[in-house]
């Protein structure tokens, strides 16, 4: 339930180097006690009278304290408050003493002296006209700052947003609100639709303004990217729109139409129906359908018999007939698709492939989506291998991605080859292949029976379906030695078999008749695998493939937390010791979205972080960007390889029983799988091969029956 708390600042304990959030403590104006707040809300002076909204919450470390959602200034009334407030040091140009003096001066007035009639603080000894200009600056950009904290209150909007329009806007910020407010939504990090929604229906913008319904159809797109589709049909969008908008569909529709006559929102038209896209997905699927045909004009490199017999020479094996035809098709192709199940040989085909190229003079480079995939390519080929993003030296710069490799500056190897392509979205395979200098090969190597990418599009897919790309399928199981009973069932599972269970223990089935039991045999395999051990934290996972229920992820994190760790509530949510995972990029740290780490040490306000290639160090806002990891979903887990997996099935996750899904979970594990699940769930996994479509003209672009 919200309360409001209303009190004077009476110390800043911590607030985040962007000036977001805070946690100061109140001196409480009804009780007079002293409590903590915190939120999102910007940074209080000291002495500053404030009115939270919010609610009360119990820190697991510190106790209660009130989580405020807003925060506005209550301007003191009383001359020692006024006193306190100026003395703070809010005000350029007025330290202690000379808010003494004022305050003698003017008393219980002087906030409105300030207001009406600045300029009478000249009568105040030690004020001249230079102080009394950093004074004026300073006041007035404050008054300024607080009118639009008002305003953002009174639309809704987090007041934390305050500090940011006015830094970004200065004197323009009245035109934009007025004006251009939904400029906002791409120009201000961490601003929604919604938000500028709110303010420009505040400042009087028409609910039938075009710009208005512009922004509100790109923000319908964005919410359709994020469940993986590039383009969308008109009409659904025209639909969406009009709900989001609360108009006429027509009106928007109408609005669209305009925006696609001159441009301003990007269009194919496939089948007679006209498909809408977001700027950035529209250049993706048509540059990157150019872009792949000019690969495939890639010049014949030489014969590769040579440096595969030195290689079979070199390892003592012989490769299959498959795979020699696979490394003379990669000298032949400026782009070639290798797929194949686990066991069936594709690490050593790619190091055959480098072989052959090295030979020809080629620099090669290997690449994958994550960064567990690729130290898992860089230890399997012998050679180092980079994230997709390090490797086209990805940044951050507000909510935008910038690549420092690109047509200007690209790539100075001749062929790149990138493992776990399948989870290569349209975007991020745009952008490499704008970083492949003139000439370059580029191989891909996936296994399409997984899921689909997180973000939106499935290239790899479509490339394979188009058919003009060459493509080596690997059929045959070379690994028959450890974890010959995970691929065995990986199979299985792949042509729509039910899996069983193998003598050597390597893929074992354990059925259960509910979520409770699936729990408590979650815990008991743990426990019996030693997973408190740092080293056991590395070499096995649980998966499950939802956050929610008994046996959900967040519920079994919590649980396993509190099994491996022995101390009393953590601070900032983790334990000295906790697996943890990464969620999002970040740049500046170089880590990844799914990178896997071990907390080493946690102080009141840092978190310090221990991923296989680095240290890393949290504070503030930054730690939420890492959640438990001792259980992760199936999908978090794409790209990452553990010698043991637990994977929970149940007919309670039934929008997520899936073929690709259970084959993705159990083919995590290179060593043993254990698979908890009921005979129905597991039915139902293998039969539905039907995944959710994803709108896409990728195919039809490649194909030549796209067109604009």
């Amino acid at each position: 339930m919200t309360e409001e708390l209303q009190g004077k600042v009476a110390a800043v304990i911590f607030h985040s180097s962007d000036g977001v959030f805070s946690v100061f403590r109140l001196k409480d104006k009804q009780s007079g006690t002293v409590v903590t707040a915190a939120g999102q809300v910007g940074v209080p002076a000291v002495g500053q009278t404030v009115a939270l909204r919010g609610c009360w919450v119990k820190h697991p470390r510190f106790g209660m304290q009130f989580r405020a959602d807003s925060m506005a200034e209550v301007r003191p009334e009383r001359a020692e408050d006024i006193e306190q407030y100026l003395a703070s040091g809010e005000i350029d140009g007025i330290g202690p003493a000379l808010a003494r003096r004022i305050i003698n001066r003017f008393g219980s007035r002087t906030l409105e002296v300030m207001d009406s009639r600045i300029d009478a603080l000249l009568d105040v000894p030690g004020i001249g006209e230079k102080t009394l200009a950093r004074i004026r600056a300073s006041y007035q950009s404050g008054a300024e700052l607080r009118d639009l904290v008002l305003l953002l209150q009174s639309a809704g909007v987090p007041s934390r947003f305050a500090a940011a329009l006015q830094k970004l806007y200065g004197d323009g910020l009245e035109q934009v609100l007025k004006k251009e407010p939904y400029r906002m939504v791409r120009e201000v990090s961490g601003m929604t639709f919604r938000m500028a929604d709110q303010i420009a229906m505040a400042e009087g913008v028409s609910p039938q303004d075009e710009s208005r319904i512009l922004c509100g159809i790109f923000q319908v797109l964005t919410d359709f990217s994020m469940e993986g589709h590039c383009c969308v049909p008109a009409p659904a969008v025209w639909q969406q729109a009009a709900v989001l908008l609360r108009l006429d569909s027509e009106v928007a529709a109408a609005a669209g139409r305009d925006a696609v006559e001159t441009g301003e929102l990007p269009s194919l038209i496939w089948r007679d129906r006209l498909f809408l896209y977001l700027p950035s997905l529209y250049e993706a699927e048509t540059e990157s359908c150019h872009r792949v045909k000019l690969l495939l004009r890639g010049a014949y490199l030489g014969s590769a018999k040579l440096a595969v017999q030195k290689f079979e020479r070199e390892r003592r094996i012989e490769l299959a007939e498959e795979q020699r035809a696979a490394v003379d098709q990669a000298m032949e192709s400026g782009l070639l698709i290798i797929t194949g199940g686990p066991g069936t040989g594709k690490t050593t085909l790619i190091q055959a492939i480098m072989t052959a190229a090295e030979q020809h003079g080629k620099k090669v480079r290997l690449m994958a989506p994550t960064g567990r995939a690729a130290k898992r390519m860089s230890i399997a080929c012998g050679r180092s291998a980079d994230t997709i993003h390090k490797a086209l030296e990805a940044e951050r710069r507000g909510d935008k991605t910038f690549f420092g490799r690109n047509e200007s500056e690209p790539l100075k190897e001749d062929l790149i080859i990138v493992d776990e392509a399948s989870m290569m979205d349209m975007l991020l395979f745009y952008r490499l292949l704008c970083a492949l200098k003139e000439g370059a090969r580029l191989i891909l190597v996936g296994d399409i029976d997984q899921l689909p990418p997180v973000g939106p599009g499935a290239p790899l897919k479509d490339l394979i379906a188009w058919g003009d790309v060459p493509v080596v399928r690997l059929h045959r199981i070379f690994r028959q030695k450890d974890g010959s009973g995970i691929i065995e069932n990986a199979a299985r599972i792949r042509e729509g078999q039910m899996p069983q269970p193998d003598l050597s223990g390597e893929f074992q089935i354990c059925f259960v008749d509910s979520d409770e039991e699936a729990f408590r045999l979650v815990m008991q395999l743990c426990r019996a695998a030693h997973y408190e051990e740092d080293e056991q934290k590395w070499d096995m996972q649980v998966l499950s493939p939802m956050y929610r229920g008994t046996a959900g992820v967040d519920h079994l994190n919590r649980a396993i937390q509190s099994y491996v760790q022995s101390g009393g509530e953590p601070a900032s949510g983790f334990h000295r010791g906790d697996k943890v995972m990464q969620v999002r990029n970040n740049y500046e740290k170089g880590v990844y979205n799914g990178d896997i780490g071990i907390v080493w040490a946690v102080t009141e306000q840092k978190v310090f972080v221990h991923f296989p290639e680095k240290e890393t160090v949290y504070e503030g806002e930054e730690k939420r960007e890492l959640q438990l990891a001792y259980a992760v979903t199936v999908h978090k887990s794409q790209g990452s390889e553990y010698d043991q997996v637990i994977l929970v099935l149940l007919p309670s996750q039934r929008m997520m029983l899936q073929r690709n899904l259970l084959y993705t979970g159990v083919t995590r594990a290179s060593r043993k799988t254990v698979l908890i699940t009921t005979g129905e769930a597991l039915t139902a996994a293998v039969r539905n091969h039907r995944t959710a479509g994803r709108c896409s003209l990728f195919l039809p672009l490649l194909a030549g029956e796209a067109v604009p």
